[in-house]
């Protein structure tokens, strides 16, 4: 609170000054070939400002009031390009990259307009692309990037506690995380060990510009993930002067600062830490996160051929559980100690070779570091384990990938990598015991079934190797044709597999585009289900065969609506060999087996509407199916993640305030500073949005009490997920002030999410008394932030 009054008081003394006005400054690049474009018209639409762009396709608009802006850039033979909510603030240099496309309809009879919405160069199907402003302004998201793609209509995740991406009624772990070129197996505080989520996301959102992501059927680029690739790309630092700011919110509380270095060089760097721990520890509550966070970049121009970019990141994270929480974490367990840490490094070199010859190519380095110990107390209090788990997992990486235009409408993507694997495993478990009891006495007469101790002590030293070509040709003036071939072995299985990848695209109007697309996509086992147990070296890959088909429809420039239809079949799925036999009891000691297969088709509807001025929404909802074949029988049954039906409504009111006469005299006022942070008074700019959603119940297999043996059992005979969980829905809202001052400015935020406080089920724990107790998702949760940039 102190530092909240010291903030306000700040913030008052600040009013009288005079806004400083801001630029705009940045590249235009041809897409294809990353050559700077001479002569580019770039302007401020629905006005005569702007600029056109310099000998290295450089340009400046000075002299901007701050606030938002849209941006026209226009080159003779090249797609208009548009870009929205660009933000200008006081005394800054909002710093911008864009590429544009040549014109693929080549007719006198057609106007190429451009619009709001791009892709990447390489997609066909399934793909969107996020600004970091639409990052932020996400309601209920906490400026999480995993939990903002969620508004896509092919993703989903399991619970609210948790930001997994799961993609087409898929399975966890499923998903690709990029990070300028490296590769980040699980970018979360609290990693869930061989899945792709956590409970918060490790990297911050304040150093992205963008990411992009591809929810099926992608390019031969990328591989050894079976659903969904995101590739995030971070802004550089300020190559103008230095600069940071300080926020805080769900993910913590934390500082940026960037700038130069010399003429050729900029960084980043940034640090986070919980501060959930400081405020609720004094109220006496379990099972309190505490975590924290750095994360730096370095941009270093070379030469004008070569360009170098350096990132590194380092997370640690802890949280103490004891007797139990109802928040789920423990997952029924009554005491856990939990602890991580991840190391992330690498450099991306970016070479020109030629006018149309460029490459990227990367060498980096993960470490990830679990450790968990559930145990129980005695009636003495002696601690005694029932699992442990002290785990490392190390991979170095050394990729290039090359992009040659062989002439104006063909480009070659050619590239390889190499990966290497070091696995440190101390996994163990106690044994266990399954008694007989008396039901009436609660007496012991006997054990029922022992189970002897379970020990993955096991290290793993291995590589991988890949490559691949995609060819993209652009013909008859309104197609385009993408094809490609990946190749991947994994020497530890012996494993190799060639995928290949097909997209066709037809532009039949300005306005409308049809596309198709194929990919066969192959995912080596994780490191945990490799080192569980030693037979499961002989795991194979598993794959998917993605069909994908869609139209997409240009209402005008900022309003567009894409309508998909997918099939998605997987095969030689591992599953553990427990399943596949029809007794409950069975014990093969993390023996797993590639029996798993299964399928998942649907259509999908995306709407959006760009903010362009003050409205925006998105629209998304798809009708899906996902089965698995049950390896017991072989007959089908509904898959763990077939929510059938999932729809999500995101719009948004944006005031600008500072544009009303009466404002500047009201901001004036002695007392504005003191009440100006609260919801209802106006700020410079105020923006209210809401997010609602809704996902059709998820199935489950409800396991029966035995109380002679105080167990909870899926009996032999019992179909797998008959039932389904209440379907889930919830409502958030958000309310974003902007306030704007002499050379900074100052953004709050609040977001309430779960505003009618629905109760949606995340799971059920089962007792041994025979009970069973509801584990809810998110309740009622408000939450503030604050970010001050300057």
């Amino acid at each position: 609170m102190k530092m909240l009054w010291i903030l306000f008081l700040f913030v008052n003394a600040s009013l009288y000054s005079q806004v400083q006005k801001g630029k705009i400054a940045g590249t235009i690049n041809d897409s294809r070939t990353l050559q700077p474009l001479v002569g580019a018209n770039v302007i401020i639409s629905g006005t005569q400002t702007g600029a056109s762009t310099d000998a290295d396709g450089y340009f400046v608009i000075e002299n901007l009031v701050p606030g938002p802006y849209n941006l026209e850039i226009i080159y003779l033979g090249y797609t208009t390009l548009k870009k929205n909510n660009v933000v200008v603030n006081p005394g800054r240099t909002t710093v911008v990259e864009y590429f544009m496309q040549e014109s693929v309809l080549e007719s006198e009879a057609i106007e190429v307009t451009g619009s709001y919405f791009e892709k990447p160069k390489e997609a066909i199907v399934s793909t969107r692309s996020m600004s970091f402003e639409e990052i932020r302004r996400s309601p209920g998201d906490l400026l999480d990037i995993q939990r903002a793609v969620q508004a896509f209509p092919a993703v989903v995740s399991g619970s609210d506690q948790m930001n997994e991406i799961i993609i087409r009624g898929g399975i966890p772990g499923e998903n690709l995380f990029i990070l300028d070129g490296i590769e980040i197996p699980n970018p979360n505080h609290f990693p869930i060990q061989g899945a792709g989520g956590g409970p918060i996301n490790m990297l911050n959102s304040y150093m992205v510009r963008d990411i992009d992501f591809y929810a099926g059927a992608f390019s031969a680029k990328y591989g050894d993930k079976a659903s969904s690739v995101m590739n995030i790309t971070n802004r550089d630092g300020s190559r103008e002067r230095f600069r940071g700011d300080v926020n805080m919110g769900f993910a913590g509380f934390g500082g940026l600062v960037e700038g130069p270095i010399g003429d050729n060089a900029s960084f980043m760097f940034s640090a986070r830490k919980s501060f959930l721990d400081l405020i609720i520890s004094s109220t006496g509550l379990t099972a309190v996160p505490k975590y924290y966070s750095l994360q730096g970049k370095l941009t270093w121009d070379i030469n004008p051929q070569n360009r170098l970019w350096i990132n590194a990141v380092y997370g640690d994270d802890n949280i103490s559980i004891e007797e139990g929480d109802e928040g789920g974490y423990g997952r029924g367990a009554e005491n856990v100690e939990a602890k991580n840490q991840q190391k992330v490094a690498g450099a991306t070199l970016r070479t020109f070779w030629a006018k149309n010859l460029y490459s990227f190519s990367t060498v980096s380095g993960v470490e990830t570091n679990y450790f968990a110990d559930v145990y129980e107390l005695d009636e003495q209090g002696n601690h005694k384990t029932n699992f442990y788990n002290d785990s490392r997992e190390t991979e170095y990486t050394a990729k290039t990938d090359f992009t040659w235009q062989i002439k104006k409408n063909l480009d070659l993507g050619f590239g390889g990598s190499y990966k290497s694997i070091d696995l440190n495993y101390n996994v163990t478990g106690e044994p266990d015991t399954i008694f007989v009891y008396n039901t009436s006495s609660g007496e012991k007469e006997g054990i029922y079934q022992t189970y002897p101790a379970y020990k993955a002590l096991q290290g793993l030293n291995s590589f991988k190797t890949a490559a691949y070509a995609q060819l993209s040709w652009d013909f008859l003036k309104q197609f385009r044709f993408t094809g490609g071939l990946r190749y991947d072995y994994y020497d530890y299985n012996g494993f190799s597999s060639v995928s290949p990848r097909l997209g066709f695209s037809w532009f039949a109007s300005p306005k409308m585009t049809f596309n198709l697309a194929f990919g066969k996509h192959y995912q080596s086992p994780s490191n945990v289900e490799l080192t569980s147990n030693p037979k499961n070296k002989n795991l194979e890959n598993k794959y998917t065969d993605q069909y994908v088909a869609g139209v997409e429809y240009l209402f005008r420039d900022d309003m567009r609506l894409t309508i998909e239809g997918f099939y998605k079949e997987y095969n030689d799925v591992p599953v553990s060999r427990a399943e596949t036999t029809a007794d409950p009891f069975d014990y093969y000691a993390g023996e797993m087996v590639n029996a798993g297969s299964g399928e998942a088709y649907g259509v999908e509807l995306f709407f959006q509407k760009k903010l362009t001025r003050s409205f925006s929404a998105i629209l998304s909802y798809s009708h899906s199916r996902s089965q698995a074949v049950d390896t017991r029988t072989g007959e089908k049954y509904d898959w763990d993640y077939d929510y059938r039906n999932v729809f999500t409504l995101v719009t948004g009111y944006k005031f600008f305030w500072n544009e009303k006469p009466w404002f500047a005299d009201f901001k004036n006022q002695w007392y504005y500073g003191f009440i100006s942070w609260l919801p209802f008074i106006p700020a410079d700019e105020d923006e209210i949005s809401i997010k609602w959603r809704y996902l059709g119940g998820r199935p489950y297999t409800p396991p029966v009490y035995y109380p002679q043996y105080r167990e909870w059992i899926v009996q032999e005979q019992d179909q797998i997920n008959p039932v389904r969980f209440p379907a889930y829905h919830r409502l958030d809202l958000r309310i974003d002030k902007r306030y704007l001052f002499n050379s900074w400015n100052l953004v709050v935020f609040f977001d309430l999410m779960n505003v009618y406080g629905r109760d949606n089920i995340w799971d059920y724990n089962y007792n041994d008394d025979g009970t069973r107790e509801k584990v809810l998702q998110f309740q009622v949760f408000p939450v503030g932030g604050v970010s001050l940039e300057f």
